[in-house]
């Protein structure tokens, strides 16, 4: 899998890895008081023709916070609204809860004070501090926190019930299967949805068969979560056959008779939810219902259709189903993921749609439209003029699209040379292409690595960091280079710029050898500042690959490391590459000197949820904060705004059909740093990652947020529970599909 580093999501090399709902006519949904509902999806068409869809889940009405009424989905061909207001909040404010979020902080029970306020006799103190239990990291926090959950899931109050059921989701201990099992008869359905959806995050059989069995409980929320849990699974277990059979029997009826009469918004849901599981497992058994909805009227099943068939090998149906809906669809993500899925299949009858898709409005159709021709070596004739035209289209994105496909047609000795010219392009995303292709070219050593030597001086430093990084990819190449080669990332390793270093560190990972030792150990103990911590525990991780007496000692020492992560990597190491098991603490220390900030101490007492309008080169953008759900990243976010440190940065990755991100004040997805300096404590909630959710990047440490955020550009249930989402697109949709790698932010405001 390819790993974005700095962001813990998915790379591009795995586009939706490692970042809901149903599509309705409805225009407002009305939620009573309770804990993150799941609010309207703003479907928001893109500059062609998208039309009809809102996504709109109708269940999580009352369950873990205090979120009032939202407004309804804003269609992209509405302007933005000047100042659209944000839904009313009462912020509680007591010294309980006070305490309660210093504990939460800390990452600690206070030596037993959590399970007393767990116990409380005020109903949102006991909520609280539920989901502050469930928030503690196990294995540090074991039998007594999970204990604890699990005798909240009797507790009188539903409030309480939700928040200890979804918390038990969250550790994923063991320890609390059999209690997930009893409590599933419950006839309470939000709790059960949160006891299916804690259930699917197990390896357990038996667990897995009370999933498989709630796709046909009576209660739609339920039926939801089962079907994208079922993603979460590994395609190849024993059972995988089982559970792609029972997916396709609930899924079966619904396409028997979709022809027959429409779908309420209830079914729409559960079926583009059953097709995005089924997708993901990449289930041949899969076939016949994708090519039911690869032209589907509703986007998120034709989505998700197209998804599938690109996962599977080609046949006759295939294709012709997936040509036909790049030439007739009318939103831009599935005209991309048809375009992802012919590169796939490699069938030449393809070209004419690509041809005509070349002109798309969209860059990032036109972008994979280019890059899937390199998919017809032996039709070079048809496609090099299309590779042409796209070399001169007015998008960055486009045109390194069409560098990459054009590297990958021509012989090597032209392909250099084509990447020597391009290494030279006034545009850092063209350069930053040429990086990733000398990446992939192993032969003609010397010419490959005098061109990343080059790119590693780059001044941009998306581009530096990445042709660091992939100097890495040579090691193994040539035995004649192989030593130069090292040597290299050996001297970036010393590097002023920690981005670099890290990059040095994910090069070398590529081939490990103990040579790497003392060079590695110096890199740990040279970083300081931002991405250090990261710097440090991938150090931590190449030496366990490497091994021998000198890296145990080493990673002995740093098993009390101050940083918490760092010292839980190198207790992990020892234990996989060692067999050595040592215990965690049991409390971590304080992530600032600061204290907590606290409305009406550090910051004015809301009365609704903020709105900020984020301005891009591409044009404006509105999101709804949510401060009760997520303080610490509501004010992180609030206070870099204040600062005006968003000022001129870009939106350094954009992966089509998944996320934009921004915010990195260096431009290549390393700088993070919040405004305390230290990164945040996640904040995960039940609120689920429809299209437009605004979320928290992280390395592979939860408690890793910083200054960098993503958007969605469609739902992305597997991030759901693992990423911390503080805010929602209210305007802006049109604007957020344009948004390219290398569009700057030029300003954020807070709305009055």
């Amino acid at each position: 899998m390819g790993r974005h580093r700095k962001t813990g999501l998915p790379g591009p090399e795995n586009r939706d890895e490692p970042v809901h709902i149903m599509v309705t006519q409805l225009k407002t949904l009305k939620a009573p008081l309770g804990l993150w509902p799941m609010l309207p999806d703003p479907e928001d068409p893109p500059p062609k023709k998208m039309q009809k869809r809102y996504l709109v889940p109708l269940w999580l009405t009352a369950a873990m916070g205090c979120i009032s009424p939202t407004p309804p989905p804003v269609e992209s061909s509405e302007p933005v609204v000047a100042s659209p207001r944000g839904a009313p909040i009462a912020i509680e404010h007591s010294p309980a809860l006070d305490e309660l979020r210093q504990l939460e902080d800390g990452r600690w029970d206070g030596g037993g004070r959590l399970y007393e306020l767990a116990r409380s006799d005020d109903e949102q103190v006991r909520a609280k501090a539920i989901r502050a239990l469930g928030r503690l990291p196990y294995p540090r926090f074991g039998r007594a926190t999970t204990r604890a959950l699990c005798r909240a899931l009797a507790d009188e109050s539903r409030l309480v019930r939700h928040n200890a059921a979804f918390a038990l989701g969250l550790r994923g201990d063991p320890e609390c299967v059999d209690e997930l099992r009893a409590r599933l008869t419950t006839e309470d359905p939000v709790q059960r949805a949160f006891l299916i959806e804690a259930a699917g995050r197990f390896d357990d059989p038996k667990l897995q068969n009370e999933v498989l069995a709630a796709l046909e409980d009576p209660d739609p929320m339920v039926q939801h979560k089962a079907a994208t849990a079922t993603a979460l699974w590994d395609p190849k277990a024993p059972n995988a056959e089982r559970v792609n059979r029972d997916l396709i029997e609930v899924l079966t009826p619904f396409s028997e008779r979709r022809h027959q009469r429409t779908k309420n918004a209830v079914e729409a849901e559960f079926v583009w939810r059953l097709l995005y599981a089924l997708s993901r497992r990449g289930a041949e058994l899969g076939r016949v219902s994708f090519l039911k909805y690869a032209n589907s009227r509703n986007t998120l099943e034709q989505l998700f259709s197209l998804r599938g068939l690109a996962q599977l090998p080609p046949d006759e149906a295939s294709v012709e189903a997936v040509i036909e809906a790049l030439g007739s669809t009318d939103d831009w993500r599935c005209a991309y993921e048809a375009t992802v899925a012919l590169q796939h299949f490699g069938d030449p009858r393809a070209i004419p749609a690509l041809k005509r898709a070349v002109e798309d409005a969209s860059a990032h159709v036109r972008a994979g439209t280019v890059e899937a021709l390199a998919a017809f070596p032996n039709d070079r004739e048809k496609t090099l003029p299309l590779l042409q035209r796209g070399s001169l289209d007015l998008s960055a994105a486009v045109r390194s699209a069409a560098l990459r496909a054009r590297v990958r047609l021509h012989a090597v000795d032209d392909a250099l040379e084509i990447l020597a010219k391009r290494s030279r392009d006034e545009d850092p995303i063209v350069r930053l292409a040429v990086t990733q292709m000398a990446e992939e070219i192993v032969t003609e050593s010397e010419s490959v690595l005098s061109l990343l030597n080059q790119l590693t001086g780059d001044p941009s430093l998306l581009v530096a960091t990445r042709a660091v990084e992939a100097l890495g990819s040579h090691l193994a190449a040539d035995v004649h280079t192989s030593p130069y080669v090292r040597a290299s990332l050996y001297a970036f390793l010393k590097d002023e710029d920690n981005g670099k270093r890290l990059a040095a560190v994910m090069g070398l990972r590529r081939q490990p050898a103990p040579s790497d030792i003392e060079p590695l150990i110096q890199a740990f103990e040279g970083s300081q500042g931002d991405i250090s911590n990261e710097v440090a525990f991938n150090v931590l991780q190449n030496l366990g690959a490497i091994g021998g007496d000198s890296v145990e000692r080493f990673l002995l020492s740093k098993i009390d490391d101050p940083r918490p992560y760092v010292a839980q990597v190198a207790r992990e190491v020892l234990h996989d590459a060692f067999a050595r098991e040592i215990p965690g603490p049991t409390h971590l220390p304080p992530v600032s000197d600061e204290p907590v900030p606290v409305a009406g101490r550090d910051y004015p007492v809301l009365a609704v949820n903020p709105i900020v309008e984020i301005n891009t080169s591409r044009g404006k953008m509105t999101f709804e904060l949510f401060p009760m759900e997520t303080p610490q990243h509501v004010h992180n976010f609030l206070k870099l705004v204040e600062e005006g440190q968003y000022h001129g940065t870009t939106f350094h990755r954009v992966v089509p059909d998944f996320v934009v991100q921004g915010g990195d004040r260096r431009g290549d997805g390393n700088g993070a740093m919040p405004w305390r300096g230290e990164g945040l404590r996640h904040e995960f909630t039940p609120r689920p990652y429809e299209r437009g959710a605004l979320g928290m990047p992280r390395n592979a440490d939860p408690d890793s947020g910083g200054s960098q955020f993503f958007i969605t550009h469609r739902p992305t249930p597997h991030l759901d529970g693992r990423y911390t989402i503080f805010g929602m697109l209210r305007g802006g949709g049109e604007v957020l599909d344009r948004i390219e790698v290398g569009d700057r932010i030029l300003e954020i405001r807070i709305l009055p």
